[in-house]
Order: structure tokens, then sequence, then C-alpha cells
């Protein structure tokens, strides 16, 4: 039997081909490697379906007549698989009754060859499902390369805006700070100069200011860390040690009916952190859970190592495939839906009423997760609470050490 020569269409293109007849089976894999196909057998369904999970063919020639399962069921099953729509299969038959090829049609098949199958017929008809799976993977390829250049897109405008916000915020914090001096250190001379004036109403009117005057300092540290993310601060490695600490810290703040847990995994690798920095993400956090929970619920504080994270930072948009350690805080409340999710790291962004907060807290955590060159992934679903996942990066010594001295060496 004369065979086709080789075309371009064939190289690399995966062909799985199912016979329960092992002459038929070697003879049609024979013609297909010769026209440079990449090509496996298999002499039975349930062969076949194994074969799928590590071959990964883009074409599925079978037999239609085989012990226990038949090619059309074979056919319904890999329609039903991950990514079996774009599967192209071909039906090996001897039925050439209109109704049976109909039937076939109907159970998802593309294309059919008759049997005794022809060498030419069986390249030819393989050939031209082969442009199409072609023609669908470049489609499918420019998707993705839309989709990228979208999201990176997306990524670009939103440092940028980022960027523009943090010079905004740093330059604002600076003036606002220097206003700030000159009202304290005034307010501490009149409260030294005049003690008892006025049945002592003076110093009170004066501590006040003294007070709003400290809560508005401590807005600008906020507004700074932001804007700077105190890159430099980073001391003490992030250890369950130090969270149990911030924890106790925390349960005076949470309402009884507040079930705090916490799972801290040790011997987590070394990452480093400014614990005053650790301390006021976790409250931040803790309290935003509090709030979702309105005060009658779960939050949960949890430690571990994360190996090859790939995902996009929730605050920066960044693509992420790294270790990393994560710390996560996580509540059982009401959500937050896609849209806030895109904008809770903006500051100012408040979804509360006016006065009732800042919404400078998670741009704070924001501003000090990316300082210290970490990311944020945010997990939340509307009725079923929210997590917030905090992702340091591994400190080179530690990576370096685990090379050198890996588990288990002397």
């Amino acid at each position: 039997m004369a065979e086709l020569p080789a075309q371009p269409l064939a190289k690399d293109l995966r062909i799985l081909v199912v016979d329960d007849d092992p002459f038929v089976l070697q003879e049609i894999a024979l013609h297909l490697m010769g026209a440079g196909y990449l090509v496996q057998t298999a002499e039975s369904a349930a062969q076949a379906l194994e074969k799928m999970d590590t071959f990964h063919p883009k074409i599925v020639l079978t037999d239609w007549v085989m012990d226990g399962m038949d090619g059309l069921e074979l056919c319904q099953v890999l329609r039903q698989r991950k990514n079996g729509q774009l599967l192209y299969i071909i039906l090996l038959t001897s039925h050439d009754a209109e109704d049976s090829l109909v039937k076939a049609f109907e159970s998802g098949t593309d294309d059919y060859i008759p049997k005794p199958v022809s060498p030419r017929i069986l390249l030819a008809r393989v050939q031209a499902g082969a442009r199409l799976v072609r023609l669908q993977i470049e489609v499918e390829q420019a998707r993705r390369e839309q989709a990228e250049r979208e999201r990176m897109a997306q990524q670009i405008q939103r440092a940028h805006k980022m960027q523009a916000i943090g010079k905004l915020t740093g330059g604002i914090a600076h003036n606002f700070n220097n206003y700030l001096a000159a009202i304290l250190g005034y307010t501490e001379l009149a409260r030294e100069m005049f003690p008892g004036v006025g049945d002592g109403q003076l110093d009170e009117f004066l501590e006040n200011i003294q007070q709003a005057g400290i809560e508005a300092r401590d807005l600008v540290v906020s507004l700074r860390s932001f804007s700077t993310g105190d890159s430099d601060s980073r001391k003490v490695p992030l250890v369950g040690v130090m969270l149990d600490d911030i924890v106790r810290m925390l349960k005076p703040v949470m309402a009884a009916s507040i079930l705090l847990k916490t799972d801290f995994e040790e011997n987590v690798p070394l990452a480093l952190v400014n614990q005053d920095q650790m301390y006021q993400m976790v409250m931040s956090l803790c309290i935003n859970a509090r709030e979702a929970i309105d005060g009658n619920g779960e939050i949960y504080l949890n430690l571990q190592y994360l190996r090859d994270v790939r995902a996009s930072c929730a605050s920066c948009h960044e693509w992420l495939s790294d270790d990393f350690v994560e710390l996560s805080v996580s509540d059982s409340g009401r959500g937050i839906d896609a849209e806030t999710v895109q904008r809770v790291f903006d500051p100012f962004f408040s979804n509360k009423e006016v006065g009732q907060g800042t919404g400078l807290g998670l741009s704070v955590v924001h501003g000090i997760m990316h300082g210290c060159g970490g990311h944020i992934l945010v997990d939340s679903d509307i009725g079923k609470g929210s997590s917030f996942r905090l992702l340091f990066p591994v400190n080179p010594v530690a990576i370096d050490n685990a090379e050198t001295h890996p588990a288990g060496a002397e």
C-alpha cells in the first residue's frame, strides 16, 4: 500500500489509536508514525482513558465495536472530560448505514473512516482533522495572548495609579506632619503656661486638642506606610511565637462572642518582618473581620509555607510564581463581592458610612507588604466569608541553607 509523504502539519501532533484488534492497531499506528505523527495505542476503551491523562492527545481514532465499552460510549465519556470538547475524534467503523452514521455523529464523533482502512483515506482524514486542530490551537493561543495583554495593561494602569496616589499621600503626609508638629507643640506650651485657667476647662480643651493631634499624627504614620512601605524595617523572623504575642494583644478588642482560632505551622522558612508592622497589619485585618461577622462568628489565623504559588496579587495584580510564607486572616462573615475586591486596597476607599472609617487600613497593608517584597491574595464569596492571605518572600539565607543542608543530611 502506498503511503503519503509526511506533512508539515504532522509535527508534534499527538494521536491516540484505540482498537481491540492488535494487527489493525499496529498497522494504523505505523502509517501515522510514518507520516510524522506522535502515536500511542490502546487495546480497550479503559486503557485509552488511562493514557489520556499521560499522553494528552489532540486526535483520537477509535474503533466502534470493541469488547466492554464501545467506541460511541468512549466518545461520550471523552466529551465529558476536561477539555474533552477540544478533542478531534475519528470513528473507525464498517457501519455505512445512514442511521448508524447519524448516531455516531450525535455521540460526539467529528469524522469517520470506513473499515477496512485505506492508508490514503486514513492519512487524508487525519490531515484534515489536524488542520482543524492546528486552527483551534492558534485561536486558543491568540485568546490567551489577548487575555495576557489585557491583564498586563490593567497591571500597568494599576501600578501607575498606586504610584501616583503614593506620591500624593506622601506629600500630603509630609506637609500635614509639619502642621501637626506646630499644633502639638503650641498645645503643650499652652498647657504648661496656663494650668488651672477657667477652673481647669482650658486644660481640658487643650488636652482634647492634643489627643486629636496625636490621633492625626498616627494617621500620618499610616499614610507614610502606604506611600513608602518602609522596606528597610525587616528585622525579625516571622514565627508562631511572635504571632501568639500579637493574638494576645488582639483579644481585648474582640468581643466574647468571637472565636479566635490559630494554626501556626512550625519550622517555616525564614521570612524577615517588622514586628510593629505585623501587629498593625494583623490588627487591621482582624478588626475588618470582626466587623464583617458583626461581632459574632469565627476569625482564623493561619501560618504556613506555600510552594510554587501561581496566582495574581490582589493589590498590585502582578503574576506570582514562587515560594512564600503565608499568614492568612479568615472570617466567617458576609464576604466581599468581586467589584469591591478590586478596590479594597485603594487609599481612602471604604464601604462604611461616612465617619465610620478612614479607608486606610488595607492600603497600609498594601504599602507594608509591597515594601518588604510581599504580595496579597484575597479569597471571598458572598455569604461565605473572606480570607486575606499575606505572602512573605522566603529569605535567600533560608533557601541557601536548605540547598546546602537538605532535610535528613548529617
